[in-house]
Formats: C-alpha cells, sequence, structure tokens
C-alpha cells in the first residue's frame, strides 16, 4: 500500500524545513569564515591604523575652528570613518568571488554540500560584518578623542555611524554583483567609486530631470533609479535643523531593496558559472 497522503505531506514540509536549515548554517558557516578571512588580511588592520592616525590628526583641524572645535571634530572624524570603511568594503567585495575563482579554492568550497544562494548569501554577511567591525573600531577611537577634549558626542552620533554602515551594506551588495561580469578587481572598484559619486548628487539629478525633456530626461531618470540614493543615509545632515530625508519605515525598506536586488541578480550570474 502507498503512503499515507498527510504523511507524505508532513514529510515533505520536513525535508523542506530540514533543507532550508541546512542553507542557513553553511551560509552561516561561510560568513563566519569570511569574517575572519577579512579581519586577519593585513589590509583589514592598516586601513584601521590609516584612519585612527587620520582621526587624530583631525585634531588639527578642530583646534583651527576654535569656537567649532566639537562640530568640526564630530564631521571630520564621521567623513574619514565613512571613506576609510568604503574603501575597504569596496575593494573587498570586489575580489571576494573572483579571488577565490583564480585561486580555485571555490571548487573545494562546492566539493562539500554547499549550495550557491548559501555561498553568496555567506560571502555578502561575511563583508557586512567586517564593515560593521572596522566601524566600530574606528568610532571607538573617535570617541575616545572627543572625550579627550572635554567634549561630548552629538545626540545623533551613534545614528550617522549606523547610517554610513547602512550605506556600506548597499555599496558592498553592488559591488559584489559587479564583480561577477566585470574583466578584473579595478573594474569593479571603479564602477562602485562611479555609483558611490552619482550616488550622492541623486537631487541634482531630479533637478537636471525636471529641466529635461525627451532622450536625455529619459536616459537621467534610468540612470537615478539604477543608482542607489546615498543622500537618504547622510551622517553629515542629521546634525542640521531640516526633517529628516524619509521616513524609518521607507529608509528600511529602501535599504533591504538595495541588498536583496543585487543578491537576486548576483545569484543569477553566479549560477550561470560552471564550477
Amino acid at each position: 500500500m502507498g503512503e499515507h497522503p498527510r504523511r507524505t505531506g508532513r514529510n515533505i514540509r520536513r525535508n523542506r524545513q530540514g533543507g532550508r536549515m541546512r542553507h542557513f548554517i553553511s551560509a552561516w558557516k561561510i560568513g563566519g569564515h569570511s569574517l575572519r578571512e577579512n579581519y586577519k588580511n593585513k589590509f583589514f588592520s592598516l586601513f584601521i591604523i590609516f584612519a585612527g592616525v587620520l582621526i587624530y590628526a583631525s585634531l588639527l583641524a578642530g583646534v583651527m575652528a576654535v569656537d567649532e572645535e566639537a562640530r568640526m571634530l564630530t564631521d571630520t572624524g564621521l567623513a574619514l570613518m565613512e571613506l576609510m570603511t568604503l574603501a575597504y568594503s569596496v575593494l573587498a567585495a570586489a575580489s571576494a568571488i573572483t579571488r577565490e575563482i583564480e585561486t580555485k579554492t571555490i571548487y573545494l568550497v562546492f566539493s562539500r554540500p554547499v549550495s550557491r544562494p548559501a555561498y553568496l548569501a555567506g560571502k555578502a554577511g561575511g563583508l557586512y560584518a567586517a564593515a560593521a567591525l572596522m566601524l566600530g573600531v574606528m568610532a571607538l577611537l573617535h570617541l575616545s578623542l572627543i572625550y579627550s577634549r572635554g567634549f561630548t558626542p552629538p545626540p545623533f552620533y551613534l545614528k550617522a555611524v549606523f547610517f554610513i554602515w547602512c550605506k556600506i551594506l548597499m555599496i558592498s551588495s553592488v559591488t559584489l554583483f559587479v564583480s561577477l561580469f566585470t574583466t578584473s578587481t579595478f573594474s569593479a572598484v571603479s564602477i562602485a567609486g562611479i555609483l558611490w559619486i552619482l550616488g550622492h548628487f541623486t537631487s541634482e539629478a531630479k533637478f537636471l530631470i525636471a529641466r529635461s525633456s525627451g532622450a536625455a530626461a529619459l536616459a537621467l531618470s534610468a540612470g537615478a533609479y539604477l543608482t542607489p540614493n546615498f543622500q537618504l543615509f547622510n551622517a553629515r545632515d542629521l546634525g542640521a535643523a531640516a526633517p529628516p530625508p524619509a521616513a524609518p519605515g521607507f529608509l528600511a525598506a529602501y535599504l533591504l531593496v538595495w541588498m536583496a536586488a543585487p543578491y537576486l541578480f548576483s545569484l543569477a550570474l553566479f549560477r550561470k558559472k560552471e564550477f
């Protein structure tokens, strides 16, 4: 006699749940390995040391500002933290998968029961965690400098650091996708750099779109929609008296879209590669 349909349905659901759990465990392990690779990388330490030196060098700018020393220390430190995390994260994302393809390490990974979605999710998660670690270390250095000068950080400080991380999550996701179809790490880094710059001029692009027509307006509109709007997460704007650029719910949804969409496109490209 055949197996009871209800029991068969339960077995299918159990197998699906077990498959999802295996994917999650694989992604978690790959993410942990990726994070360890990043913080053991000598460039990771060099970037943090260099950022620390620059942050403490910003004392000079603060002293020169006299009455605005506290604001200058905060703004300069946050800007340096953003730039250093951006530089490392883009470089790491551009080479995260291509390096393993070139060294044939990826063949060893897929000789085990690891799915491509889990591998890709783990790699992305490792990059996100490395960026968070780097920002955390630099924020501690920056705060120690602010307190040593007898100031207190502004109320928006932690939110500003979090917003920097959000921007890094988006550009890292996009760079990981770009690295899968470009010919070199340099190409991926260059494209990411261009997108980073364009993403900080979205308001200006909208102004040009409003004043344009025809093919030019269509091209500008397409470029604006295909570029992350980093202005929504500008840390420097948090200290201004102006209202926030968007509601928290919209910002969360926007962030998720710009993390999920590059991941899905990356997965589509990744499935076509033969390992």
